[in-house]
């Protein structure tokens, strides 16, 4: 893969993060029966890990979760997911002194971007629909 792809590759997936960190905010302000907009207002500067917990101490506060556990190690994972390719993929191989090692490194990310960006995608639409479908009004 060649530099300008995975930056174009690695874009679309904090796209695809930031959207989904955004449809928990909106799941969270539709499940909290109050008003949408203060509710959204109350998230506005809430990160990723602070919604989703915040989302799951809601959702269970009727001593039942609506959304499974599995779905929120899911929306963790994605976290971790989002983290790395924020603060991490381009330390791994960027400071390699040896030009083969850094560039069979670097294709080594690149293959795994290319999965989690197409994996993201998918859940992406998961989650939007989630809120288009359950708690939009």
């Amino acid at each position: 893969m060649t530099r300008e792809k995975f930056k174009i590759l690695h874009s679309e997936l904090i796209m695809y993060c930031q959207c989904i960190e955004f449809d928990l905010k909106r799941i969270y302000s539709g499940m909290s029966g109050g008003d949408f907009e203060d509710s959204m207002d109350m998230l506005e500067k809430s990160n990723f890990g602070s919604t989703l917990k915040q989302l799951k101490r809601l959702d269970f506060s009727d001593g039942k979760l609506d959304l499974s556990e599995s779905y929120y190690d899911l929306l963790n994972e994605i976290r971790e997911i989002r983290n790395y390719w924020c603060h991490q993929c381009y330390i791994d191989y960027v400071y390699i002194p040896d030009a083969r090692r850094r560039e069979n490194e670097f294709q080594k990310i690149a293959r795994r971007l290319v999965n989690e960006n197409n994996r993201l995608h998918k859940i992406h639409r998961r989650v939007e629909s989630i809120y288009i479908n359950e708690y939009k009004k």
